[in-house]
């Protein structure tokens, strides 16, 4: 297997529904910064905060949380596609 393009999948903390996005910038096309309380600037910011405070190691091939705290709405997961790799058909 080899670790294709990253999904960002946003859990509502109370109704456990949960949303895939394909990036931050995404998730803001079907929230608003009210409906999250929180503005997309802020949230790139506390994200990238949250990474490096945590290690998040990218390159894993498993859902991580990249953002969460006491008081926000949500908890954010960043989950690698997983792709199986195809052998390159020799010709003859």
């Amino acid at each position: 297997m080899k670790i294709g393009q990253s999904v960002i999948i946003l859990t509502m903390k109370g109704t456990g529904e949960s949303y895939v996005f394909g990036s931050l910038s995404a998730i803001y096309g079907m929230f608003s910064s009210e409906d999250l309380n929180i503005t997309y600037s802020a949230l790139r910011n506390a994200v990238g905060l949250y990474r490096k405070n945590n290690q998040i190691d990218e390159s894993e091939p498993f859902m991580q949380v990249i953002y969460d705290n006491k008081r926000s709405l949500f908890t954010l997961y960043r989950a690698p596609l997983l792709l199986l790799e195809r052998e390159k058909k020799t010709e003859i």
